[in-house]
């Protein structure tokens, strides 16, 4: 008895899913797209599928000119099911694959294909390939000619694997943003592994990363009449600092490729050996790129801001009390150099006191630039009653796109601020300056006549104590006022702070990275500790982040007469750092290993360089 209801429960759980499936699956929207190569070479056999996210009843396929169909369309379908939150979820996809053949030269264009699920419909856009004129061998010779044409590219051919960098554009204005591209490419090669990662150094560019996967994903390109497989290894946002002709320097790399060698074991050969790993050291070109500088004619508002913005302010209170705080917040978005604006001027009444600005960034680094918003979120706090107005603020861009500046204006804003009853304060502001706290004190009494005054004791006034205390007060307030001032003094050098607070900062980054460590997320590991390297030695050695290289670095340590063995440390913890960010696979041992380096380094440094 108790089988039969465990084996009914079990049915109807399993009815129960099957219909959420369905409900789940009925609710999405149908949608079809198209996977095939964008190159293909002449005389090459290659598949092109059409996939559908749900259960298709009619397939209609797409124009197929320029190409023989030699197989298709085969169907197949795939079902993942997964449950979250409580909810079931039922992903089903149905394929259908054609192998064509490219009888010629040009590009042509695979039509549009449509789906019918019940009432639901999608159809696909015209995907266009383009054919070029290729080596045919290994299409005639079948399988040995292609792995005799895979050993010949592997293991010779200097065009068969190359470094390339490709620049969005090679002339624009000065502070607009380039997107530098550092690609792969290949042909037949069976790509290993990648060591010694050497990224050019941007003197004259403020550079920025643009995240990447941590897998290399290679797609076909034609270049110059010849297909590719071109691999993006990873791409950075640059903007230029200055006008005129700027360098960028060569991109270098290490690359393993595995070559099939001859062997006369036959059951090494069975069993996949007969492999030998070969180094290749492949270097990019060096680029140049033309700066214009901004034209003249500049707003007072402009300060530097390049691309295309808009802006937009804000009160968290507009009514309140005096003494109460309210807070201006400046909002500037789009897509440009937005790390490198500052807050506007804000005009404000000299009745309010105004504190730090606080500076929130929500910037995305893509293929599109640099976009998001920049917010600036200033405090304020009104010392008397009063209606007051908050002129509009002004804002002003350069925009490349248009050869413009760009000047905008915020709505202007009005405060209320009524009396504070309960202190028994009052502030008073005189020429623009907020004056200290003016307290009226209510305990007054009357002068009291008719009294003769008599002497009680003796007077601390005119003493000899009084005197002392007076000198040692005046004493006190000298060292004081000396000590403040040499205090400001010191402050005001920016160099002379940044070089003390140098070794503070990277201990802070190096503690952070010994807990990535113990954590075993290698990739904050490595990136918290080449910041800590990079911070300490543009802080140290007074490099600005724009310029900071690997030559530099060594320009300036042998200005300061620091020994070559620790330069060679120093450059060499950045090298592994950035090779692991590109290629992991470090152990948590080497990643120990690389800790204890830094930190002796920097150790050593920190006593020689002052």
């Amino acid at each position: 008895m108790l089988n039969k209801i465990a084996i009914g429960s079990k049915m109807m759980l399993a009815a129960l899913t099957a219909m959420l499936c369905a409900a789940q699956l009925h609710a999405q929207d149908l949608r079809l797209e198209v996977q095939a190569p964008r190159v293909v070479t002449v005389g090459e056999m290659f598949r092109v599928t059409f996939v559908a996210n749900g259960k298709v009843d009619n397939f209609a396929a797409p124009g197929m000119e320029g190409f023989t169909v030699t197989a298709g369309p085969a169907q197949g379908s795939s079902t993942h099911v997964e449950i979250s939150g409580g909810k079931v979820i039922q992903n089903v996809t149905y394929t259908f694959t054609y192998t064509l053949y490219a009888e010629k030269e040009g590009k042509f264009t695979i039509g549009t294909a449509k789906v019918k699920s019940g009432d639901s419909e999608a159809q696909t856009q015209p995907f266009a390939i383009e054919c070029v004129k290729g080596e045919q061998r290994a299409a005639q010779q079948g399988g040995g000619g292609q792995q005799q044409q895979q050993q010949a590219a592997s293991a010779g051919g200097e065009n068969s694997l190359y470094l390339g960098v490709t620049l969005s554009k090679t002339e624009v204005y000065r502070g607009e943003c380039i997107i530098a591209a550092t690609k792969l490419y290949t042909r037949g090669n069976s790509i290993r592994n990648f060591e010694n990662v050497k990224k050019p150094t941007y003197n004259g560019f403020w550079s920025q990363d643009v995240d990447m996967p941590q897998e290399i994903n290679f797609t076909r390109e034609n270049v110059n009449g010849v297909v590719y497989d071109v691999g993006l290894l990873w791409k950075q946002l640059l903007f230029p600092q200055q006008s005129g002709e700027l360098t960028i320097s060569a991109n270098e790399i290490d690359v393993i490729v595995q070559v099939r060698t001859r062997s006369r074991d036959i059951f090494e050969d069975f069993f996949g050996g007969g492999y030998q790993n070969i180094r290749r050291h492949l270097q990019s070109k060096v680029i140049k790129v033309k700066v214009k500088d901004l034209p003249a004619g500049a707003p007072a508002s402009f300060a530097g801001a390049v691309g295309n913005f808009k802006i937009e302010s804000s009160l968290s209170k507009k009514q309140l009390t005096a003494n109460d705080a309210t807070t201006l917040t400046i909002r500037i978005s789009g897509n440009g150099n937005l790390k490198l604006i500052n807050a506007p001027k804000v005009n404000l009444p000299v009745d309010f006191e105004v504190y730090d600005t606080k500076t929130t960034d929500a910037i995305k680094n893509s293929d599109a630039g640099a976009s998001g918003y920049r917010q600036f979120e200033i405090p304020l706090i009104p010392r008397s009653a009063g209606e007051f107005a908050i002129p509009p603020i002004e804002f002003s861009y350069f925009n490349p796109a248009t050869g413009k500046y760009v000047t905008l204006y915020t709505q202007a804003q009005t405060i209320s601020v009524e009396k504070d009853t309960k202190s028994q304060q009052t502030y008073t502001s005189s020429e623009g300056r907020r004056e200290g706290i003016k307290f009226l004190g209510k305990d007054i009494r009357f002068i009291k006549t008719g009294a003769t005054l008599e002497q009680q004791g003796s007077l601390f006034f005119g003493s000899t104590p009084f005197y002392l205390l007076y000198v040692a007060l005046v004493a006190l307030f000298a060292a004081l006022y000396m000590w403040l001032k040499k205090r400001i003094k010191t402050r005001q050098n920016v160099v002379l702070v940044r070089n003390r607070k140098a070794n503070k900062v990277a201990k802070r980054r190096l503690k952070n990275s010994a807990q990535l460590l113990k954590m075993g997320n290698a990739q904050g590991f490595y990136d918290e500790l080449l910041h800590a390297m990079w911070g300490y030695l543009s802080d140290k050695l007074n490099i600005p982040v724009a310029e900071l290289s690997r030559e530099n670095a060594r320009e300036a340590f042998a200005e300061r007469g620091i020994e070559e063995p620790y330069i060679e440390t120093f450059i060499s913890v950045i090298d592994e750092c950035e090779f692991a960010r590109y290629a992991p696979g470090s152990g948590r041992k080497e990643m120990a290993q690389l800790y204890r380096e830094a930190v002796s380094v920097i150790s050593k440094l920190e006593q020689r360089v002052k």
